[in-house]
């Protein structure tokens, strides 16, 4: 029942309201339109240059793209050498540090003295001189080989680069 008075109310207030209705609905269009259409126009000059920076980053980003794919190429070609080199440098450390405390004892011995010189001393200077040369032929073969390794490395990097 409260259903029916409900419908019943209704239909009346749309009786009763409808000339007052039909003069306020157009006033009230007019109002609403006039506050909407700088609404819309600021909407749509926003909407246009988000739009442009949309399209102004999708070109950036095309831009960059391929520099960056490069550049991370690049960075693990660089990782790759510096982690072979941190080898290499752990390899020959000690090597490295033999021959500096042997060079070392070599500078702590007292300088040849000017004069004289016997027999003996002669013999012990050039048995020095010749354990310098042997030792400085070990260093150099020692260099080459890491020299034809890491060229040897090189080659297989690009190789597998490609």
């Amino acid at each position: 029942m409260n259903h029916q008075v409900t419908d019943r109310l209704r239909d009346a207030a749309r009786v009763v309201g409808a000339p007052v209705w039909r003069r306020l609905r157009p006033r009230i269009e007019l109002i609403a339109q006039e506050h909407a259409t700088p609404a819309a126009v600021a909407a749509a000059r926003a909407h246009s240059r988000v739009d442009a920076l949309v399209d102004e980053l999708g070109a950036l980003r095309a831009e960059l793209t391929p520099e960056i794919d490069d550049l991370g190429r690049r960075v693990d070609e660089l990782e790759s050498t510096v982690d072979w080199l941190n080898g290499e440098h752990r390899r020959i450390a000690p090597q490295l540090a033999a021959v500096e405390a042997r060079l070392a004892e070599l500078e702590r011995r007292p300088p040849a003295v000017e004069g004289a010189v016997s027999e003996d001393e002669i013999g012990s200077v050039a048995a020095l001189v010749e354990e310098i040369r042997v030792e400085h032929a070990r260093v150099r073969t020692r260099l080459g080989l890491v020299a034809r390794y890491e060229e040897r490395i090189t080659r297989l990097e690009d190789a597998q680069g490609d």
